[in-house]
């Protein structure tokens, strides 16, 4: 059921007092990952503790993180034998790199990114009408949802690729003639030169390099779900003024400059909130689309290497981390494409009403809108290009020639 625009008294008289509870359900999963490494923009508030407590907590997570991917990368292109063989780990490598990116892109963007949070936060607070609110809940949910099918397609294959692999792995025989289970990230160098691989050492690193990768994992999931949940509330606040678009006429002309300056308001207020979106994540869209090209290139090739090894195993998981990384472009692009799609539909809205109704002192404001609305809100990777379909179709493409390069460089 659609409502008309209320008048200006009920509006005012509307509260939703569960505004808390709405917002907290919006970005709960956000929030559950980023704030145990330090990164959640409203942890903490200003004070002279917090900042001492949130510098310690960045320093430590990221200098973490460099003692996993540091000497994994050393040991992959100056000390592996065989490179080729190797060559399937790269996607490991870019992964936890774009882990590092995302990090630093949410401490060097924290101010913005919160102000996104809190603006979010009073728009909930001041939504006028309960089927408004309904339309924002309905976004949160679908923005959770997406997040969640990412989350269980990675951690479903991350985890196995971390945990069971090394174990079911080929033992390493070492220059001593001893032997030793492959490390979820293959290292000589941990900082230091390991030169005793004998147990509990060997024990102790494995069990703290899984942490760390889930460090890793938790940071881009965590960034996921917070695009993922910024952008659906951006989409459900054009939907809000698109709906309030189509019943303009439904209660006659009386009050006509008032109810369009509502639509504009609202409309404006979608417009900001998508360039404070842009301003703050463009940069992670922009690795988000090139790291998860180059990755599904070295997954490709990962299930082509463990196929001709007879390893089952190794490639229902490498396959899982292909389809996890193709839903995580692919639902990236969905949103952006849904973005724009609701940008544009108050337009098409404002030209579907009765517009040849309207009094000729109120038609300006309809014209307002109908040109704003032709030039949509899209998310793009640095300026550079728009995250939509049509840039998963290039990722897709490009992932699969660089795939056939490698494989053609490495026969």
């Amino acid at each position: 059921m659609i409502s008309t625009i209320l008048p200006a008294d009920d509006r005012a008289l509307f509260r939703n007092f569960n505004y808390r509870s709405d917002v907290e359900y919006a970005i709960k999963v956000a929030k559950i990952l980023l704030t145990p490494i330090g990164i959640w923009p409203l942890y903490g508030d200003d004070s002279t503790l917090d900042r001492i407590k949130y510098v310690l907590q960045t320093s430590v997570t990221f200098t973490l993180m460099c003692f996993l991917l540091v000497p994994h990368v050393i040991y992959t292109f100056f000390d592996a034998e065989d490179l080729t063989r190797y060559m399937k780990v790269i996607a490991a490598q870019v992964f936890s790199l774009l882990g590092i990116i995302k990090f630093w892109t949410m401490i060097i963007n924290k101010n913005d990114i919160k102000c996104c949070l809190q603006e979010m936060e009073i728009q909930y607070r001041n939504v006028e009408s309960e089927e408004d609110r309904l339309v924002m809940i309905k976004n949160a949910k679908a923005g959770r949802q997406f997040t969640m099918m990412y989350l269980v397609l990675l951690y479903g294959g991350a985890l196995p690729y971390h945990i069971i692999m090394p174990l079911v792995a080929e033992k390493i025989v070492r220059e001593d003639n001893t032997t030793h289970l492959p490390l979820p990230y293959l290292s000589d160098y941990v900082f230091f030169v390991v030169e005793n691989w004998n147990s509990p050492f060997y024990e102790i690193l494995f069990v703290i390099q899984i942490i760390f990768s889930t460090m890793i994992l938790s940071t881009n999931c965590g960034v996921y779900s917070l695009i993922a949940s910024c952008v659906m509330h951006a989409c459900c606040l054009f939907e809000i003024a698109r709906r309030h678009m189509e019943t303009l006429l439904v209660g006659g002309t009386d009050n006509l400059h008032e109810r369009f300056g509502w639509i504009i308001t609202h409309h404006m207020r979608a417009l900001r909130y998508v360039e404070m979106i842009e301003n703050s994540l463009s940069f992670v869209f922009l690795s988000e689309m090139v790291g998860c090209t180059i990755i599904i290139c070295f997954l490709e090739y990962g299930v082509l290497k463990e196929w001709e090894d007879n390893k089952l195993f190794g490639v229902i998981i490498y396959f899982i981390l292909v389809i996890s990384i193709f839903v995580n472009v692919f639902t990236l692009a969905s949103i952006g494409d849904r973005l724009k799609e609701e940008s544009v539909k108050i337009g098409e809205a404002s030209y579907s009403i009765d517009w040849y109704t309207i009094p000729t002192k109120n038609i300006n404001s309809l014209i307002m809108v109908m040109i704003r609305s032709n030039r949509p809100s899209t998310l793009t990777a640095a300026k550079m290009f728009d995250v939509s379909l049509y840039s998963f179709c290039d990722v897709c493409k490009t992932s699969m020639a660089y795939f056939n390069f490698i494989r053609m460089v490495t026969m």
